[in-house]
């Protein structure tokens, strides 16, 4: 009884219960990527070591006092820049590979750009 009692009170925390969609905009030759809270607001993806997490989701992230506009659930704009999230890109990749040789094997790096239609290889 008190593991079951333990378990509900762990799932039902707001803080463990809460998951963002990390979004891109282009690799490489950077990776920008960020995620946004239930407000709408953008947060930078640091890993600098000097800044203080205000979201912790996979990596640290930094609030901006940007909104981002909501184009479709794998899509998002912020300011002039399209961001695509992990899960679509993922998705891309796997329809259509490109791949590298190196070393007697092949690597996709999955890179490309985010666009208002998606990510684009």
């Amino acid at each position: 009884m008190k593991r079951l009692l333990l378990a509900l009170l762990l799932f039902s925390s707001p803080v463990l219960a809460e998951e963002y969609t990390i979004y891109t905009t282009e690799r490489p030759p950077f990776s920008w990527s960020g995620v946004i809270d239930s407000e709408g607001y953008y947060y930078d993806f640091t890993n600098s070591g000097i800044d203080k997490c205000d979201i912790v989701a996979r990596g640290c992230f930094i609030k901006t006092n940007v909104k981002a506009e909501i184009i479709n659930k794998d899509i998002i704009k912020v300011q002039d820049r399209y961001f695509c999230s992990e899960d679509h890109i993922q998705a891309v990749n796997k329809a259509n590979p490109i791949l590298s040789l190196i070393r007697y094997s092949y690597m996709d790096y999955g890179y490309g750009t985010c666009t208002k239609d998606g990510w684009v290889r």
